[in-house]
C-alpha cells in the first residue's frame, strides 16, 4: 500500500524480512499472495529468498537509517504479512518485536499500526463476504 516510496534498498531490506516473516511459522501459504502483492506494488521482481540465508540484523541495519516515515510504513507492512493468516506464533511476535525495537518504534505507534492493519484487513474480508455470497 505504501511501499513505493521506499528506496530500492529499503524495498529489498523489507523484502527480505518479509519473506522470513512469512516462513517463520513454518508455512507461508497464506502470506504468499501478500509478498506478490508487495513485490508488484514495489515495481521490484524480487525473487524469493531463501529464509535461512536472510541476515536479519543487516537487513534491520538497512532499514535503521531510514526516516521515522519510511520506518513505520515497514513495520506496518509487516505487520500486514504477520496478519494475512489471522493468527501469530511465537516466532512471528519475537521477529516482530525485533523489527519495533530496530526501526525505534514506540508503543503508541505500534498499537495504532496493528490495530489499523487488524481494521484495514478485516473490513476486506467482510467485503469477500458480502461479494462472495
Amino acid at each position: 500500500m505504501l511501499l513505493d516510496q521506499l528506496t530500492l534498498e529499503e524495498k529489498k531490506a523489507f523484502w527480505n524480512i518479509a519473506n522470513l516473516l512469512a516462513s517463520s511459522d513454518g508455512s507461508a501459504r497464506e502470506e504468499e499472495s501478500i509478498l506478490e502483492q508487495y513485490n508488484e506494488e514495489m515495481g521490484t521482481g524480487f525473487e524469493y529468498p531463501v529464509a535461512s540465508e536472510i541476515d536479519l540484523k543487516k537487513e534491520l541495519g538497512t532499514l535503521s537509517g531510514s526516516s521515522a516515515k519510511d520506518r513505520k510504513i515497514v513495520y506496518f507492512e509487516l505487520y500486514g504479512v504477520a496478519y494475512a493468516d489471522t493468527s501469530f506464533d511465537d516466532r512471528e511476535k519475537q521477529l516482530l518485536d525485533e523489527v519495533c525495537l530496530a526501526l525505534l518504534i514506540t508503543d503508541d505507534v505500534r498499537e495504532t499500526l496493528e490495530s489499523s492493519v487488524k481494521t484495514i484487513f478485516d473490513t476486506y474480508r467482510k467485503l469477500g463476504d458480502v461479494f462472495n455470497s
